[in-house]
């Protein structure tokens, strides 16, 4: 996860100085936003819960899923890209906020990341590995 470039959703500062261990915050706090101005539908919004609470352990095993939603992993990804995914009446603003929330759990549910929980990357490997969605928005 690149959380060094991005920016929060409150301030100007990149998320890594919101401090790095409250990154899930700051996801809940991004939702908690997108919800607050109507851009999801109570669907999209039990699926990114889901996401953003089991995002910190690489996401929750097949039968916690298979319970919860009724498909694999695999599957689940897909429907949290689509709950997240920027709409065309969607603002700039709002469609940054989707997109980054998209990148970064997509990133934290890795299936690599199921071991041991999931730890932002530092700022040395973030310059490598930066995916659009994370770099800095301009929201004038």
């Amino acid at each position: 996860m690149n959380l060094p470039v991005a920016h929060s959703a409150s301030s100007s500062e990149p998320i890594e100085q919101v401090q790095q261990p409250n990154w899930v915050q700051q996801c809940r706090m991004d939702s908690e936003h997108l919800k607050r101005l109507q851009v999801l539908t109570s669907d999209d919004c039990w699926i990114v819960d889901f996401a953003i609470r089991w995002a910190p352990f690489g996401g929750s095993g097949p039968g916690e899923l298979m319970v919860n939603h009724g498909v694999t992993r695999d599957r689940f990804i897909i429907l949290l890209q689509a709950a997240l995914a920027p709409k065309p009446q969607d603002l700039s603003m709002i469609r940054a906020h989707k997109r980054r929330l998209s990148a970064v759990l997509v990133e934290a549910w890795r299936p690599e990341r199921r071991e041991g929980g999931y730890r932002p990357l530092g700022r040395q490997h973030a310059a490598r590995r930066t995916p659009d969605a994370l770099r800095p928005v301009d929201v004038g």
